[in-house]
């Protein structure tokens, strides 16, 4: 759980840090654009807190079977939604709140893990519907 919680507490203190240079550096003016522009570290630190509780979860006993179908879809869920924000949302919400568009937010490595939280969404989706499955069959026995 430590490889989980000392990156999540690193990342929580960057935003602290680049949300008080933003203030500090541009005034309260900005301030509107660096809520659009790093929302979408808000789903990914929200991913980042379903893994850790889903180890917790573990620790304390809770099988595999249960735990890993909603982790995959939950923080697959969260890490797409952030990706699309990140490339379609920020652009879009900055032209809507100063009349231009932000286009300076594509980056390759967002659309990547976009791809990887369909991936694990559609893998927890098919883990709970085999789970399901295996649960009906086992009654049968």
């Amino acid at each position: 759980m430590w490889l989980v919680t000392v990156p999540l507490c690193l990342l929580l203190l960057l935003a602290v840090v680049l949300a008080g240079n933003v203030v500090k550096q541009g005034g309260g003016h900005r301030v509107p654009f660096m809520l659009i522009y790093y929302t979408p570290m808000a789903f990914y630190i929200a991913a980042i807190l379903m893994v850790r509780s889903a180890l917790a979860r573990i620790a304390s006993g809770d099988l595999f079977a249960a735990v890993l179908p909603s982790l995959f879809s939950r923080a697959g869920g969260a890490l797409l939604i952030g990706s699309l924000f990140k490339e379609f949302g920020v652009p879009l919400l900055t032209w809507m709140v100063s009349g231009t568009p932000y286009l300076r937010t594509f980056e390759p490595s967002a659309i990547t893990l976009g791809i990887v939280g369909a991936l694990l969404l559609v893998v927890g989706q098919l883990l709970g519907k085999a789970s399901t499955a295996q649960d009906e069959l086992g009654q049968f026995v």
